[in-house]
């Protein structure tokens, strides 16, 4: 079975963090920062 998937790293990026978040290995701060880096990200793209 050969399936080319295109996974966008940004979005699997914060994927991670928030399970990070939720598991309590990372601080609230660091997940928040991360989230407004990537909402600024994607209010840039035209």
């Amino acid at each position: 079975m050969n399936c080319n998937v295109n996974i966008d790293t940004r979005y699997a990026a914060l994927l991670l963090i928030e399970i990070l978040f939720e598991k309590g290995v990372i601080n609230g701060q660091t997940y928040f920062n991360v989230k407004k880096r990537f909402d600024s990200h994607i209010s840039q793209v035209p």
